[in-house]
């Protein structure tokens, strides 16, 4: 796992303020940390599992196929803090970077139809108990104990 040394001095680097066997400035630190921190808190990064930082050896608790596209967004919102220009390669890499990190914190989860929707021409099937035209709804059905599920039963006796 990074600490937050680490990944502060690798996006200083990107953007050329800082030499790689130079330590970091103190007010370097404290600048790009806010900077880390307030990204790290907006949408898509805030789904990471980040801990904010205060310290330089305080680990970066992210996934690790996120380390990338962190450092090159952070390097990014930092060129007007130090005057550079952005590159065509630093908005490269950060653009990839971003889509790693909305692979990782979008869940996409199956969408189940709602009853009143109809199922649509062509779609039914004809040699079914119940050809309902429209999607089933969950009331028509009650689960078992054993995860199986049951149809519900009219009243025979009268």
């Amino acid at each position: 796992m990074e600490t937050a040394q680490q990944v502060i001095n690798d996006a200083l680097q990107e953007i050329l303020v800082q030499a790689a066997e130079q330590p970091i400035q103190t007010v370097d630190f404290q600048t790009a940390r806010r900077y880390l921190n307030r990204m790290m808190a907006e949408v898509p990064f805030n789904g990471l599992g980040f801990t904010t930082i205060t310290e330089p050896l305080e680990p970066v608790t992210v996934p690790d196929a996120a380390l990338s596209g962190i450092i090159s967004n952070l390097a990014k919102r930092m060129l007007t803090t130090y005057g550079v220009v952005l590159t065509a390669e630093l908005m490269q890499s950060a653009n990839d970077g971003l889509k790693e990190i909305r692979r990782l914190t979008v869940k996409v989860l199956p969408t189940r139809m709602p009853c009143t929707l109809p199922i649509g021409s062509g779609n039914e099937q004809e040699n079914t108990f119940n050809n309902n035209h429209f999607y089933a709804c969950p009331d028509d059905e009650i689960e078992a104990e054993q995860g199986g599920s049951i149809l519900l039963e009219s009243d025979t006796n009268g």
